[in-house]
């Protein structure tokens, strides 16, 4: 159906959110705040996160792309982490919009919001296919690459990395249970 202005105010959409119950939560949640809180708080922060390693792993990609062939493990493996990490992001910002858009007052822009998800939702998937395809393509070359030499890792030094994702992660939490609490 096409989405105009018109379009999207007679969509089916539109007019089950208006012939449903004026709810504060999707009726999909059946009441369950918590179940809302707990859902718009997962699907906010990953969008932040996907989002933050999917900006990180395309400057990678760009900033060694004179160094870096193609086929060498370690593009492979950046390559891989960009479309799991835009997957995600394009996920889970689609149900995020979806849950910060709910407003049983304003028909329309559910209905927009809703078919805006029904687009982004395949580009998501195409994102997670062609990270699995390219991690069943690059793995045997990737593993023969890391089994070569002793390889230590020092993660505990990393830690630290971690504290802007945790912000996002306090900081989705935050404005989740304030966008529950003051509905």
């Amino acid at each position: 159906m096409n989405l105009t202005a018109l379009g999207a105010a007679t969509s089916l959409v539109a007019q089950s959110v208006e012939a449903g119950p004026a709810t504060a939560i999707p009726p999909s949640f059946n009441d369950g705040t918590s179940l809302f809180l707990f859902n718009l708080f997962v699907m906010t922060s990953a969008t932040f996160l996907g989002a933050m390693m999917t900006g990180k792993q395309a400057r990678r990609i760009w900033m060694q792309r004179r160094w870096d062939h193609p086929k060498d493990p370690v593009s492979i493996y950046r390559i891989i982490l960009l479309f799991a990490a835009a997957g995600l992001t394009l996920r889970c910002g689609a149900a995020a919009m979806e849950l910060w858009g709910w407003n049983p007052d304003n028909p329309v822009t559910i209905a927009r919001v809703m078919m805006a998800k029904r687009w982004i939702d395949p580009i998501a998937v195409a994102c997670g296919m062609a990270w699995m395809g390219l991690a069943i393509l690059g793995e045997p070359g990737v593993e023969h690459q890391l089994r070569k030499a002793p390889l230590p890792v020092d993660m505990w030094s990393r830690w630290p990395q971690l504290a802007r994702a945790g912000g996002v992660v306090i900081l989705s939490f935050v404005a989740a249970l304030s966008a529950v609490c003051l509905r």
